[in-house]
C-alpha cells in the first residue's frame, strides 16, 4: 500500500502530529512567551520547553512521517507519542488547577486537543496497524 491509499483518519493525525511537533519546537524555543530558551529570565522553568524541543517535536515530527509513508516504526512510535501527550497532558492539567481559576484557554486548550490526538492515535493504531507491517 502506497501513501496514495493512506486512510483520511491516518492522513489527518500525520498533519497534526507534524503541526504539533513544530509548534512544540518553536513554542518551546521561546519558552511560550516567557524569553527567549538560550537566554531565559530568572525564575522560569526550562524542564518542559526542553522535553518539548528534545522528545516531544523530534518524536512527533518523525511520528508524522512513518504515518505518512506507512513505516514499519510508525505504529510504536505513534503509541509512544500517544502515551507522551497523554501525560504530558495530565502534567498541565494538575498544574493549571493548582493555580486555579481563571484557567488559561491557550494553555487548556491545547492540551485538550493532545488528549483527544492521543486517544485517536490509540484507537486508529489499533485499527490500522497492520498496514505497517509490511
Amino acid at each position: 500500500m502506497n501513501n496514495k491509499n493512506l486512510p483520511l483518519s491516518l492522513r489527518i493525525l500525520a498533519i497534526l502530529l507534524f503541526l504539533f511537533g513544530i509548534f512544540a519546537f518553536l513554542g518551546s524555543l521561546f519558552l511560550w512567551g516567557e524569553g527567549f530558551l538560550f537566554s531565559f529570565p530568572e525564575g522560569v522553568n526550562v524542564a518542559f520547553p526542553l522535553t518539548d524541543i528534545l522528545i516531544n517535536a523530534p518524536a512527533s515530527i518523525l511520528t508524522a512521517f512513518g504515518l505518512w509513508y506507512l513505516k514499519r516504526f510508525a505504529y510504536p512510535a505513534s503509541q509512544f507519542v500517544a502515551g507522551f501527550y497523554i501525560y504530558a497532558s495530565v502534567y498541565i492539567f494538575t498544574e493549571v488547577l493548582q493555580e486555579g481559576p481563571p484557567y488559561p484557554v491557550e494553555i487548556v486548550f491545547p492540551q485538550i486537543l493532545a488528549v483527544i490526538v492521543a486517544i485517536a492515535l490509540i484507537l486508529y493504531g489499533w485499527r490500522y496497524q497492520q498496514l505497517f507491517q509490511k
